[in-house]
C-alpha cells in the first residue's frame, strides 16, 4: 500500500464530511440517485460532534428541528461511517413507526450498495432489520484469520418488546422521539445499553409534538443543565432552500408592506430575506391550512414556538413571545454569610440568578412558591421584584422546605430586607416556621375579612385558595399583557406559554409542565401591589414600555457588584 492510498484511507476514517460527500449516495425528492451533499444544518451538527470529540466529552445530543432538514440522512450517514470503519461497533436506529424505521434502514442499505467496492466491508447478511459486517465464510480457519469488522447496524420500531434489551449499543439514533408510544419506558431500556464511553454516541432527534411527554421533558432538562444531553435547536430558516421567489419587484414590495409586527421582528432579528418570508407565508397557506400555530410547530423559529400548548392560554401569547424575544440570562450563583452580611458568590450551577443587583435604600418584594423538595417533583421558586415591578432575581431548584426558608432569608437580606411573601399552603408552613426561627421580621401577612364580625385579621403568608388564585393569576395576566412587569427569565416565560385554562375553567400548567415560576411571580405581584395601595393603577407607558420593559434591564453594569 503506497503513501497516497494510506493518506486517503486515513482521511476516509477521520473526515466524515469528506467520506459522505465522496462515497455516499442518497435518493432525492425527485427519486433520483445523487451524491450526498451536506447542507448548512448538517455541517452545524457535525461541528457539534467534532467539538465533543476534541474536548473529550460524551456525545449526547437532543435535537429539536423543523421538518425535512436532513438530520436523519446525516445521522444515518454518521452511524454508517462509524460502523463500517471500526471493529466491534454496534449501532441501533429506532423510529416511531414501522414505515419510518424501514425508510431509515433502506437508507443505510443504499449507502452500502452504492459504496465503491474497495470500501465495502465484508457483510455476513442483510435482512429487514440488520446489516452485519463480518466474514460470511463457513471456514473456521478463515473466520479466525480474517473475521471482518464484526460490527452491525440494527433497526427497530419504538414499542416493540425487544427494544432496549439487547447487547451493548455504541451508536444510538432515536428518530422522532416525541411521537414514540411510551417513550419513557422505551428510552429507559435503550439508554441502559449505551456505555458512558467516549466512543459512544446518542442522538435523540424530533420535531415537536405539543407540550409534555418524554422528549419535551428531556429537552427542558437539557436546557437547564439537568442531564448530560446537549440541546441543539435548528429553526426552519437554517435550511437555505426554504425560499420562494417573487414574480417581480412590485410583488416583493407589496409583500413587504403587508408584514405584521411579528413578521417584521422575525425577519429583522434573524436577518431573513424577503424570499424566505415569502416561503413562510406560502407554506402557512398551502401546507398548514392557514394555521400559523401549526406552522410554528412544524417549522419553528424558536424552541418555544415548536412546543405549542394545547388548550386555551391564560397569558397573551403575543405579549409573552415579545418577552421571549428579548429575554436574557442573568448571573448565577449562591449566597454565603459574611458576618451579619450576605455575600453573592458567582457559580454557574447556583440556584440563584440575578439580573439586577440591589440598590441601597430601594424597596424590594419577594414571592415564594414552596415544593416538597423531591428531585423529580416540582421546584421551589422565589421571584424578586423591584420598585419598577421588574424581576431582578430568582431562586429556583429542588430543596427541602425548611432549608428553603434559610435560602429565602438570605435572599431577602441581600435585597435590603425585602418584603417576603411565602405561600402558606402545605409545605409552605414548614418554610415559614424556618424563616421565623431566623428572626426575619419583614414578612407578608394576608388580610382575612370576616363578614360576620366585620373585622379583619392577619394570617402569616399567602394562602392559595379558590378565591385568591384566580385573582392573582388575572392580575399577573393583565400586567404581562400590558408590559407592566419586567421578565427576562426564559424558564418563567416558557411557563407562561404553557399555563392554560382547562375545560372546567380552572387554570394550571399543561400536563407535563410546571407552573412554579408562574405562581411565585403571581404571589410576588400581589405582595408588590399591596405596597402600592389597594387602588393602585399602573401608569400607561407607550411604545410597549419603551421596547419591552426598558430593555430588560438596561445596563449590564448593574451586575458588577455581584461579580
Amino acid at each position: 500500500m503506497n503513501n497516497k492510498t494510506q493518506l486517503l484511507l486515513k482521511r476516509i476514517k477521520e473526515d466524515r464530511p469528506f467520506y459522505m460527500e465522496h462515497f455516499l449516495k442518497i435518493r432525492n425528492k425527485e427519486a433520483k440517485l445523487i451524491p450526498f451533499k451536506i447542507n448548512d444544518a448538517q455541517i452545524m451538527f457535525n461541528n457539534e460532534i467534532i467539538k465533543c470529540e476534541k474536548e473529550g466529552k460524551l456525545k449526547r445530543f437532543i435535537v429539536l428541528k423543523a421538518r425535512q432538514m436532513g438530520f436523519s440522512t446525516f445521522t444515518e450517514g454518521f452511524i454508517f461511517h462509524d460502523t463500517t470503519t471500526n471493529t466491534f461497533k454496534n449501532s441501533m436506529i429506532i423510529a416511531h413507526e414501522d414505515k419510518a424505521t424501514q425508510n431509515l434502514f433502506n437508507m443505510s442499505k443504499l449507502y452500502y450498495e452504492e459504496l465503491p467496492t474497495a470500501l465495502k466491508p465484508m457483510i455476513k447478511y442483510s435482512n429487514g432489520k440488520e446489516l452485519v459486517f463480518e466474514n460470511p465464510t463457513g471456514d473456521p480457519l478463515e473466520k479466525k484469520t480474517n473475521p471482518g469488522l464484526r460490527s452491525k447496524i440494527t433497526v427497530a420500531t419504538a414499542g416493540t418488546v425487544e427494544v432496549g434489551r439487547s447487547a451493548t449499543v455504541h451508536n444510538l439514533h432515536a428518530s422522532e422521539v416525541a411521537f414514540f408510544p411510551d417513550a419513557t419506558t422505551t428510552m429507559l431500556g435503550l439508554l441502559q445499553c449505551v456505555p458512558d464511553t467516549l466512543n459512544s454516541c446518542v442522538i435523540l432527534e424530533s420535531t415537536a409534538n405539543g407540550v409534555g411527554g418524554y422528549f419535551y421533558d428531556m429537552w427542558q432538562k437539557a436546557c437547564r443543565g439537568e442531564n448530560d444531553f446537549i440541546p441543539l435547536f435548528y429553526p426552519w430558516f437554517t435550511d437555505k432552500s426554504y425560499t420562494r421567489k417573487f414574480s417581480s419587484e412590485t410583488e416583493k414590495e407589496y409583500f413587504l408592506s403587508t408584514l405584521n409586527e411579528y413578521e417584521v421582528t422575525l425577519m429583522n432579528t434573524n436577518n431573513l430575506t424577503p424570499e424566505q418570508m415569502n416561503w413562510r407565508k406560502y407554506t402557512i397557506a398551502n401546507k398548514c391550512q392557514g394555521d400559523v400555530e401549526l406552522f410554528m410547530q412544524e417549522y419553528p423559529s424558536t424552541p418555544e414556538e415548536a412546543f405549542i400548548a394545547s388548550g386555551r392560554p391564560v397569558f397573551n401569547t403575543a405579549s409573552v413571545r415579545k418577552y421571549l424575544s428579548h429575554a436574557k440570562g442573568g448571573i448565577k450563583g449562591y449566597f454565603k454569610e459574611k458576618g451579619v452580611d450576605v455575600e453573592f458568590i458567582q457559580d454557574d450551577k447556583g440556584y440563584i440568578e440575578i439580573w439586577k443587583a440591589p440598590v441601597s435604600g430601594e424597596f424590594y418584594v419577594i414571592g415564594a412558591d414552596v415544593a416538597e423538595g423531591k428531585i423529580d417533583g416540582d421546584y421551589s421558586v422565589a421571584q424578586v421584584l423591584d420598585k419598577n415591578c421588574d424581576v431582578v432575581a430568582k431562586w429556583y431548584g429542588h430543596i427541602d422546605p425548611d432549608l428553603f426558608g434559610y435560602e429565602l432569608v438570605k435572599l431577602a437580606r441581600f435585597y435590603n430586607d425585602a418584603y417576603l411573601g411565602v405561600e402558606s399552603n402545605n409545605h409552605g408552613l414548614t418554610t415559614l416556621k424556618a424563616i421565623q426561627s431566623y428572626d426575619y421580621w419583614n414578612l407578608y401577612f394576608a388580610k382575612i375579612y370576616d363578614r360576620f364580625t366585620d373585622s379583619i385579621t392577619k394570617k402569616l403568608g399567602w394562602q392559595t385558595t379558590s378565591k385568591t388564585k384566580p385573582m392573582a393569576i388575572d392580575k399577573l395576566a393583565e400586567f404581562v399583557r400590558d408590559f407592566h412587569i419586567g421578565i427576562s427569565d426564559k424558564v418563567t416565560i416558557q411557563e407562561l406559554l404553557t399555563y392554560i385554562i382547562e375545560e372546567n375553567g380552572s387554570t394550571n400548567a399543561q400536563q407535563g409542565c410546571h407552573d412554579d415560576c408562574v405562581m411565585s411571580l403571581a404571589i410576588a405581584l400581589q405582595v408588590w401591589l399591596e405596597g402600592k395601595g389597594d387602588n393602585y393603577i399602573p401608569e400607561v407607558v407607550d411604545e410597549t414600555r419603551k421596547s419591552i420593559v426598558d430593555p430588560l434591564f438596561e445596563d449590564e453594569n448593574d451586575l458588577e457588584v455581584c461579580e
